[in-house]
């Protein structure tokens, strides 16, 4: 019995990882990753441009795999809004507005233990509900700084 708990036990290798995560939609996002306890963590990105601006919340679920491996699976959802200049979904009639969905996450990362660097790979479900309904899969790269 003992084994077989040891082997899903949870390491955090972290309680609070901050810096950049890139990919679409957010293109360069500030992102903080931080640990509840256990196995729950929650991590939110801010990212935009000169005429957009995207914030993401996730709440997620940890796994280890080895020594500063872990995978992680999550719910969440995702804000932003357009102004003009943005050509929001490659339309001409969308001149500034907000949108909004529903996103799921699965992914790795990986915490050296030498340096406070975390680094984590994610794919993104996300049902889109405004201004149009629709579904979208994105992908993310973060490169943060752990803090213990």
């Amino acid at each position: 019995m003992a084994l077989l708990v040891s082997g899903f036990a949870f390491n955090q290798n972290y309680k609070t990882a901050i810096g950049f995560k890139g990919g679409f939609p957010g293109f360069g996002a500030l992102n903080l990753k931080h640990s509840l306890g256990g196995a729950s963590a929650i991590e939110v990105s801010v990212g935009g441009g000169r005429n957009h601006l995207w914030l993401q919340g996730l709440y997620e679920i940890n796994k280890d795999i080895s020594s500063g491996f872990n995978w992680y699976y999550g719910v969440g959802a995702d804000l932003g809004t357009w102004s003009k200049n943005y050509n929001y979904k490659w339309r001409d009639d969308y001149y500034n507005g907000f949108y909004g969905g529903l996103d799921g996450v699965l992914g790795i990362e990986y915490t050296f233990n030498e340096i406070p660097i975390n680094l984590a790979l994610d794919v993104n479900p996300t049902i889109r509900l405004f201004p149009y309904v629709g579904f979208g899969m994105y992908g993310n790269f973060a490169v943060r700084f752990a803090i213990k």
